[in-house]
This record gives structure tokens, C-alpha cells and sequence, in this order.
């Protein structure tokens, strides 16, 4: 009765045939690229700066693993430090590492240069992965801005340190979950971390 598995099957050869001028781009489309921004205002000093560096570091290895080019920036009330997404960990570990505390807090520059860096990359899906321990700085500007990332189809993943840093951050997040992403000073490595569970890839990128 299994007789119609003993059919023979012949075809003509497969032509082959040289990469097109699109392939790279065809290919970057079924990729993912993130953006890590940490806060490093001046309320980021001793502890919290170590741990979030522990925790930055397990993120861009797990985004690395899941196929996502993955940049850093080191945001303060402006961007104190950058370097734009690559496939490879190895810029993205080495700014973390060398992560220094300065400044007050404001969240808009920092918003801006990802949604420039994030627009030049192509890529099926584009993130924005935010950890702060304070507020947004100009809140209503913030707000404005992260639209502007929505509009292009940027997701923004936050996490704050404390529940009242938390709360402020998921104002411009694009999360639906029930409560926002918070930290405690015992679990910011954990916390920063787990931010890359949140680079779920749409159907069509897995």
C-alpha cells in the first residue's frame, strides 16, 4: 500500500544564478538590531554602575545569540558616549566596560541619536532597550519623541530602578504589559538582563 513512496521524482537542474545588489539588504531583513542605553547620571555611582555593567554585559551576549546587531549608548542629560549597532559584542562590551558616572538626567538626546542610528540599520526589527534609575528630564519632550521612534516602528523596552524610575520610563514604552519592568539595587544585573527577553522576534524573523 506505501507503493507511491517508490516513485522516482526528476527535474531539470537548478540554474544558478550570482547574487543580486539587494541580497545584503534581504538578508539584514530577517536580522534584528538593539540599542542598550544605560544610564550613567551621576545617581549611577559605586554599586549600581557595577551591577548594571553585569547586567548590560549578559544582555548584549544573549541579543548577539539571537541574531541581533546590538549598540550602546551611555545617556546622562545628553549622550555621553556611543557606538552603533554591530553583529559583533565586542564594541558594545568594551563601552559598557569602560562606563563612567557624570551628569544629570535627560532622556531626549539620547532617544534622538537611537532613532538615528536605529533608521540607518536595515533590519526586520528594530529596539530600543532603556535602563535608568531617575526620571526623563523633560517629561512632555520625551513623550514627543518616542512617538517619533513608534511611528518608525522602533520598539522601546525600559526598565527602572525603583518603582517611581520604573513607572516614568514606561511612558514611553511600547510594552503591553501589566506592570512596568522595575529593578531593586539587589537585582539591577538580573533586571538589565532580562530586558533581552523582550527581543521577540515577529513570526517572520524566526
Amino acid at each position: 500500500m506505501a507503493g507511491w513512496t517508490k516513485k522516482t521524482f526528476q527535474a531539470d537542474p537548478v540554474t544558478e544564478f550570482l547574487p543580486g545588489p539587494h541580497l545584503g539588504r534581504l538578508q539584514a531583513s530577517f536580522m534584528g538590531v538593539v540599542i542598550l542605553a544605560l544610564d550613567v547620571s551621576g545617581s549611577m555611582s559605586g554599586d549600581r554602575l557595577d551591577q548594571a555593567r553585569k547586567g548590560c554585559q549578559r544582555f548584549i551576549d544573549e541579543a548577539v545569540q539571537d541574531k541581533y546587531s546590538v549598540g550602546v549608548i551611555l545617556w546622562d542629560h545628553g549622550v555621553s558616549a556611543f557606538t552603533p549597532p554591530h553583529p559583533s559584542p565586542n564594541n558594545a562590551r568594551d563601552m559598557i566596560a569602560s562606563a563612567a558616572v557624570s551628569g544629570g538626567t535627560n532622556i531626549v538626546p539620547c532617544l534622538q541619536q537611537a532613532h538615528e542610528a536605529l533608521m540607518e540599520q536595515p533590519a526586520g526589527d528594530r529596539v530600543l532597550a532603556v535602563f535608568g534609575d531617575g526620571d526623563l528630564g523633560n517629561r512632555q519632550q520625551a513623550i514627543a519623541t518616542a512617538e517619533l521612534l513608534k511611528a518608525d516602528g522602533i520598539r522601546i523596552i525600559t526598565c527602572g530602578l525603583g518603582d517611581e524610575s520604573a513607572a516614568q520610563l514606561d511612558v514611553i514604552s511600547t510594552e503591553n504589559s501589566e506592570a512596568p519592568r522595575t529593578a531593586t539595587t539587589a537585582t539591577i544585573a538580573e533586571s538589565i538582563a532580562s530586558m533581552a527577553g523582550g527581543l521577540v522576534r515577529k513570526s517572520y524573523l524566526s
